[in-house]
């Protein structure tokens, strides 16, 4: 059966999100990591230092990962990622001061992340129906989302418990879980190593998606990387009260929303997404209790769990079948280059002027996203089809 008739649910389709649940199981367990960071003696500026220098990793890892998926396969890349995550997390359990020992085993997490998940994500992306890409791949990023409620609070209580030392055990062990689920599992054949994809150039509407996905990705980065902190230094409670509402309402809008801009248009339902993404950051500088954490953590998901995809979707839209794996890598590396960025940025920011003021200045960065989208004329569509074109922005001018 061909790869566009595949029904949404396939048996490789839920493979490969199984394998990607299993895989993040581990990667949002080191969102507690800061924690472990500012107990080790850390600053803010360090946590910004250590989370961001995973996603520096990542980020330069991604052009050759991409064109490596493209050339050699998609399973090789998750299976070699997975195993490396796994020993990374294991190094962690022998790492007591911040050193390079710490650097070292950040970027290898980033690399690792790089190849599993662009190879997760253009697997699940070409078995998705090209009519149904955004609610498929909505439903694939919930096997994602629910690992970032399960692992911060399982992970907060395992912590608790055991330590963190136990922690970084069960995540190695996660992700070890993920290799033997892919086994047989088949996607588009593969240039040979000797045959190289034909041409692709890179049109103006996909570096406009893609700018579009590192500024969101610096407003989501900001809230990801520092909200453990700013939840245990104002003493909100458990940073489980944000993280669990986040994951329940994004997941919610993947799979009851994440078809919504396959019927009315990628950016009129991306806009208002992403202007939900600024408000409740804009909100986190406000938070006095654990009501308010949930409600804005729940927003927060929501915004997140509808524009993520939409995204993603449209930049599948614009790309050819034989590049699918670099496109990935492009939309990857856009999103890790946000959440990098503001790691790097928000750190010092958030040493010298608190919290609150950080927040209040990655929220800008949604509006700028949804601002450039915005902007956008209808001729940066010229020369694709009309399909694609009309998936972008169906409403013609009048």
């Amino acid at each position: 059966m061909p790869l566009e008739r595949r029904r949404l649910h396939s048996d490789p389709f839920a493979r490969v999100t199984a394998a990607n649940f299993l895989f993040f199981l581990n990667f949002a367990s080191f969102f507690l990591l800061p924690l472990h960071v500012k107990e080790l003696g850390g600053s803010e500026t360090t946590v910004g230092l250590v989370m961001g220098s995973s996603g520096m990793a990542s980020l330069l890892a991604l052009p050759l990962v991409g064109i490596g998926i493209d050339r050699f396969g998609r399973r090789r890349f998750f299976v070699a990622g997975s195993i490396a995550m796994s020993a990374a997390a294991l190094g962690f359990v022998f790492v007591h001061t911040i050193g390079p020992a710490l650097f070292a085993l950040r970027i290898v997490q980033g690399v690792s992340f790089a190849a599993a998940f662009t190879a997760s994500t253009t697997m699940a992306a070409e078995l998705a129906a090209p009519e149904r890409r955004a609610q498929a791949l909505g439903v694939f990023g919930v096997s994602t989302l629910l690992t970032h409620a399960i692992g911060p609070t399982f992970g907060e209580e395992i912590v608790h418990r055991f330590g963190f030392a136990a922690l970084f055990c069960v995540a190695a062990a996660c992700t070890l879980a993920a290799v033997p689920v892919l086994r047989g599992v088949q996607t588009r054949s593969v240039h040979p190593v000797e045959t190289a994809p034909p041409p692709w150039s890179v049109s103006r509407l996909q570096w406009i998606v893609i700018a579009t996905m590192t500024l969101a990705g610096m407003g989501f980065g900001a809230v990801m990387t520092f909200i453990p902190t700013y939840v245990r230094s104002h003493e909100l409670g458990r940073v489980a009260l944000f993280y669990a509402p986040y994951s329940v309402t994004a997941m919610m809008t993947r799979v009851f929303g994440g078809g919504l801009s396959d019927s009315i248009g990628r950016r009129a339902t991306v806009l208002p997404a992403l202007a939900a993404l600024a408000v409740s950051i804009a909100a986190l500088a406000w938070v006095g209790n654990v009501a308010a954490l949930v409600a804005v953590g729940a927003l927060f998901g929501a915004a997140q769990g509808i524009s993520y995809p939409t995204l993603h979707a449209f930049l599948v839209d614009l790309t050819p079948p034989a590049h699918l794996g670099r496109s990935q890598a492009m939309f990857n590396g856009a999103f890790n280059l946000g959440v990098m960025a503001s790691a790097f940025v928000f750190g010092p920011v958030t040493d010298h002027f608190g919290h609150r003021t950080m927040f209040s200045c990655a929220a800008v960065l949604p509006l700028l996203a949804a601002a450039l989208l915005y902007s956008t004329a209808r001729d940066a569509t010229a020369g694709l089809s009309p399909e694609i074109a009309s998936r972008f922005d169906p409403i013609e001018p009048a």
